[in-house]
């Protein structure tokens, strides 16, 4: 019997929904598919607070790992493929998932796999996708391919709507607005990509199921947006700089600064975000051809 096994941490039980979606054709066509739920030590609240949500920023920003329970499933497999599931915290992959790849324990899960990472993600997503795909390789593993399923809502809609849903725990539609997150429609139409993966699992062709998953439509990298998400990159490791300045000397000085930041960020994308979308959008028509020639070269796996 073939067998897959799925990592992944999902806090609002979006991620979990879409995994399940992907993998219940693997499952109906007689793949064994088994699930390792990451699990902190110590859970990260949901609904959040605006002060716990933003205070988790440098540790998102720094890759800096928590401790994480026991793995409840065994290493041993044997697997034939490891799909790799997570969300993204400012930009960065969570900070639960992240410590999976820094665990010691991460890379007899990995080593000498094919593995298949899937993002849940509001818009922005591709720099941690390659941060990732370099975690994988460094743990010995054979990446084969990718699935990425966004938010439709444009950016400010959305940011409105994930604020609600991660503050205050309400995801439905309310006023002139959607849901929050990702559509239920199109988590439903994400079974496409595991017809596609069982079909590829089961003729031992895994190794070549990226270029059937971009037909699909599994990757959909939009220029701009790839531009904002480097500028912001570029930005990030300074605000964690300024939020842990003082750390050392004064511990207290570091929710003080959490405070100054969540209201500099959320001012930036409401007032300075329309701006910086608009100089990044004639940009990238200036570089349209750079970056095309970028957008094909991320959307290569295996």
């Amino acid at each position: 019997m073939k067998k897959v096994l799925v990592i992944h941490y999902s806090q609002t039980g979006q991620l979990s929904g879409l995994l399940d979606s992907i993998v219940r054709p693997l499952e109906e066509a007689g793949i064994q598919v088994d699930r390792l739920a990451l699990r902190p030590v110590t859970p990260y609240p949901f609904p959040w607070t605006r002060l716990t949500f933003f205070n988790a920023f440098p540790e998102s920003v720094g890759r800096d790992p928590i401790p994480l329970q026991p793995f409840e499933i065994p290493p041993d497999g044997p697997y034939d493929l490891v799909i790799l599931g997570y969300t993204i915290w400012f930009l960065n992959p969570s900070i639960p998932f992240n410590s999976f790849l820094k665990h010691p324990d991460a890379a007899a899960y990995i080593t000498d796999r094919p593995v298949l990472t899937v993002i849940g993600v509001r818009n922005m997503w591709v720099m941690a996708q390659e941060y990732t795909r370099r975690a994988v390789a460094s743990l010995g593993g054979r990446m084969v391919g990718h699935i990425t399923v966004v938010d439709r809502s444009n950016n400010l809609v959305s940011v409105i709507t994930i604020i609600r849903w991660m503050f205050w725990g309400k995801r439905d539609p309310f006023f002139i607005f959607p849901a929050a997150g990702i559509r239920q429609e199109d988590v439903d139409a994400s079974s496409r990509f595991g017809r596609t993966i069982a079909k590829h699992v089961e003729t031992g062709t895994i190794d070549r199921v990226q270029p059937d998953l971009l037909r699909e439509g599994a990757i959909k990298i939009k220029p701009s947006l790839l531009m904002l998400e480097k500028r912001a990159l570029f930005i990030f490791p300074k605000y964690r700089a300024y939020i842990l300045g003082k750390v050392h000397k004064d511990p207290a000085s570091r929710l003080r600064r959490v405070k100054v930041f969540s209201v500099v960020l959320t001012v930036g994308v409401f007032i300075l975000g329309p701006l910086t979308n608009l100089t990044t959008a004639l940009v990238s028509l200036v570089k349209r051809r750079e970056l095309q020639e970028e957008v094909e070269r991320l959307s290569k796996y295996g």
